[in-house]
């Protein structure tokens, strides 16, 4: 069995956590962003596949309680997550920005303008 292996229980699980958790934070990210959008089914099927990778990191976390790496790559798929979805949702601009014009003229051509681009 591979798991027998130091290779594979010092730097190929801890690696595989840590891309789930960043897979899985990342998806939560862009989820909340849809509901925000009003994209329900959208978020609700990421939503799907965000708890389906979250149940396989935290099944070898737990299947694995004494081994602290386990611990330390499953924090930092955390935190690596949240920053790769702040970066995927800048790139992907799904979220929501207002911009305010106050002018001293009459603003329906501004308005016109800004609705045709």
């Amino acid at each position: 069995m591979p798991t027998e292996f130091p290779v594979f229980q010092l730097i190929v699980m801890p690696l595989l956590i840590f891309i789930a958790r960043v897979g899985d934070v990342s998806l939560d990210t862009m989820r909340i962003l849809f509901i925000g959008r009003g994209k329900r089914f959208l978020a609700a099927l990421l939503g799907f596949v965000q708890v389906c990778i979250w149940l396989m990191a935290i099944r070898q976390v737990i299947l694995n309680i004494s081994t602290p790496l386990y611990y330390l790559a499953y924090a930092a798929g955390f935190s690596t997550g949240t920053w790769v979805g702040i970066l995927l949702e800048e790139k992907l601009a799904i979220g929501t920005q207002i911009i305010r014009i106050i002018t001293r003229r009459e603003a329906d051509e501004l308005v016109e303008f800004l609705k045709e681009k």
